[in-house]
């Protein structure tokens, strides 16, 4: 996957676009680090998605294990 920055991006979308419908998705980063992934929209059919159907690789965050300290507040945890 082909990483550029959001500088290199703004001046040269349309291109981006077309490898991206070529078949190739580009990621869009930040001091290196991608931060945002192009890559083309497959309309479905607008239906429901069965529970569990997802197969493919994921990857939770590992900040999504953290305390948050506004949602401890909110639930008077802080």
């Amino acid at each position: 996957m082909k990483t550029v920055t959001v500088t290199e991006a703004k001046a040269s979308l349309s291109r981006l676009v077309q490898r991206v419908l070529d078949g190739e998705e580009v990621a869009i980063g930040r001091r290196g680090r991608p931060e945002v992934v192009l890559r083309r929209y497959l309309d479905g059919d607008g239906g429901p998605r069965p529970l569990g159907s997802y197969d493919g690789p994921y990857r939770m965050d590992d900040r999504f294990f953290e305390a948050d300290a506004e949602i401890g507040r909110l639930f008077g945890q802080a």
